[in-house]
């Protein structure tokens, strides 16, 4: 009789334990803290498979991403910003480029050093190639 009592108690003990723990996870969301969009897999396809999803293409499903963004009341992930403005600079559009990179340093401060790396070696590339001066080999070649 003893027996069956512990066999009992233990069932019991058991069966709320589960109980427990079905109602926690019934309590988990799933949600996170960013609106990851479709970020995440253009960036994969990007390194993975180079030139598989057109600029244009990017750019506007970020887009479209952004605004769902805004009607959920949701964040953008980090690293975002900075994805956009690589996609417009390839678009040929540096201020728009600059403009996003201007929205990842204010919406993640702790990219400043990295996102002002970006810009100085885009002003960089887009400045004018200054003038080569001709070599003495070069002139005295042209005077031939």
């Amino acid at each position: 009789m003893g027996a069956f009592r512990r066999l009992r108690a233990q069932r019991a003990r058991f069966c709320g334990v589960m109980l427990f723990l079905a109602a926690l996870t019934g309590c988990a969301t799933t949600s996170t803290r960013y609106a990851w969009g479709s970020y995440e897999d253009q960036v994969y396809v990007t390194y993975v498979k180079p030139g598989a999803l057109s600029p244009e293409m990017q750019a506007d499903q970020l887009q479209k991403d952004r605004e769902v963004a805004r009607a959920a009341n949701r964040k953008l992930p980090p690293g975002w910003h900075a994805h956009l403005a690589e996609v417009y600079y390839r678009l040929g559009r540096p201020d728009l480029a600059a403009e996003e990179l201007a929205a990842e340093k204010a919406a993640f401060p702790e990219s400043t050093v990295f996102v002002d790396r970006l810009v100085t070696n885009l002003a960089n590339k887009n400045a004018p190639a200054a003038p080569v001066a001709p070599s003495a080999a070069a002139l005295s070649e042209g005077a031939k």
